[in-house]
């Protein structure tokens, strides 16, 4: 009997060991919080990104403006040196005296000066 009790035993003991569950933790890949700090990181990341764009893009079109202005202010500058050379052809004492005697005038003293000198 005592090889039959043995037996016996020897199975209790070989069928309690399967119904011993393991229970594993696993653990998320990511936790939660981490997933909320990613997000805002991204955020960040995203209107910083957003901010320099824009500012880069402000500053190529003020760029733009002063070219233009720069090429205007050229131009009116070449057209004033074109003025005063008009001014100063227009302003000589030859063709002054010639238009005086033209229209009727007559000078008996031929000296004439040159108001500009």
């Amino acid at each position: 009997m005592s090889n039959l009790a043995y037996q016996q035993e020897k199975q209790q003991r070989h069928t309690l060991s399967p119904e011993k569950k393991v229970i594993v933790k696993r653990r998320a890949s990511i936790t939660l919080g981490e997933k909320v700090l990613l997000v805002l990181f991204v955020i960040a990341v995203l209107s910083v990104s957003l901010f320099i764009v824009s500012k880069a893009y402000a500053a190529y079109q003020t760029n733009i403006e002063v070219q233009k202005l720069e090429e205007k202010i050229s131009s009116e500058n070449k057209r004033i040196g074109d003025l005063e050379k008009n001014v100063a052809d227009l302003s000589t004492p030859e063709r002054i005296m010639d238009i005086a005697e033209k229209n009727g005038l007559k000078l008996k003293n031929k000296k004439v000066k040159n108001i500009q000198e």
